[in-house]
Parts: C-alpha cells; sequence; structure tokens
C-alpha cells in the first residue's frame, strides 16, 4: 500500500516538474479593439524579396455609401513591414473606398509593389494604380 502510495506521488511531482505553464485566456472589454477586429478583414497578403505586405478592409458604418440600401465603404489599409531584427514598418490607409476589388499585384521589384484595384464612385467603377513601398504610397504613374 505504501508502495504504490509513493508510486503515486512520484508519478503526480513529475508530472507537475514537467508541465507547461497554464495558458492564460483574457476577455477584451476594450470597446476599440473589439470593434476593430469584428470589422476588418485580411484581403491578400504578400511578400516581395524585402517587404511583408498586408491589406485588409475595414467596414464603416451601415449606410455609409450613402445608398439606399444601406451598405457599407471600406477604408482600405495597407500594413507594410521590412524583413529585419527590428524591422521598419508603416500602415497606410485609404478611406471611404466602395466595392474594392484588388485586380492585380505586381511584387517582382525588391522594394516597390504596384497595386492595381478597383472601386465605385458615383456609381462608375474606377480604376486606382498605386505604387507602394515602405515609405510611402502614392499613385502610379504609368
Amino acid at each position: 500500500m505504501m508502495k504504490r502510495i509513493l508510486v503515486i506521488l512520484g508519478f503526480l511531482i513529475s508530472i507537475s516538474c514537467f508541465a507547461q505553464d497554464r495558458i492564460q485566456i483574457d476577455t477584451i472589454n476594450n470597446d476599440e479593439l473589439v470593434n476593430i477586429f469584428n470589422r476588418i478583414e485580411l484581403l491578400r497578403e504578400f511578400k516581395t524579396e524585402n517587404l511583408m505586405i498586408r491589406l485588409f478592409s475595414y467596414d464603416n458604418e451601415s449606410g455609409s455609401a450613402k445608398l439606399n440600401n444601406g451598405e457599407v465603404t471600406q477604408n482600405i489599409y495597407f500594413a507594410v513591414s521590412e524583413y529585419d531584427e527590428l524591422p521598419k514598418q508603416s500602415l497606410f490607409r485609404i478611406k471611404d473606398l466602395y466595392s474594392t476589388e484588388i485586380v492585380s499585384i505586381d511584387n517582382s521589384r525588391n522594394d516597390t509593389v504596384l497595386i492595381e484595384l478597383t472601386h465605385i464612385k458615383n456609381e462608375t467603377k474606377e480604376t486606382l494604380e498605386l505604387e507602394l513601398t515602405i515609405n510611402e504610397i502614392k499613385k502610379a504613374s504609368r
């Protein structure tokens, strides 16, 4: 009987010594963070030799498209990061686009990415060509 108790006690001690730290799970009560994470969508993620780029869409308030059906516009975010131990990072935003679609991404250059997207403005589909680097985003000059 004593031998069994010692074996069980030894087993429990060995388990507690090798057990990983407990996982901590938190409820986030910050309304702004809750809102962001529930309204953001990853559109694309891609890499060049020097950069990691993520495009996110964030829905604006209901009715922001100013149509009778309550549709929304989106803000498009461009998160850009270098590959490094302490990378330079940038975040850019284009506000209030409606019905945005990414047409093409040319990431063949290492430090500059060309992005073509369409959106609807005044009931007309428009094309927007962008040049993205770690330092800026601007309309492409083609």
